[in-house]
């Protein structure tokens, strides 16, 4: 599992090609792979992960909060925008990778 502690797609991460490197080795020895993120940028690497979902090794979940713009943008500052994460999640399932939305309302008092 990658993303159960810390989400695994930054922009950082992209420069360093960490997570995408990871994705590497686990595909080259078809090691099973499910990746749980709340950013869109997971579409970047939807070569690979199309490539593994053919073999049944790959799953992404991505965590949407809200549907509210303002105030994901207050819960999550540096999260990708829920309309953009609603859009990546049609992209993956697109291209074969099974994908799932973890949607945990946040009702403000």
């Amino acid at each position: 599992m990658l993303g159960s502690n810390t989400d695994p797609i930054s922009p950082s991460r992209r420069k360093l090609r960490i997570t995408r490197s990871i994705l590497e080795v686990l595909a080259r020895f078809q090691a099973s792979r499910r990746i749980v993120t709340k950013s869109p940028l997971v579409l970047r690497d939807t070569d690979i992960l199309g490539e593994m979902a053919d073999m049944g090794l790959a799953r992404v979940a991505l965590s949407i909060t809200t549907l509210d713009r303002k105030l994901a943008r207050a819960m999550e500052p540096r999260a990708g925008t829920p309309a953009r994460r609603l859009e990546a999640v049609e992209a993956l399932s697109g291209a074969g990778i099974p994908t799932a939305v973890m949607f945990a309302p946040v009702i403000p008092r």
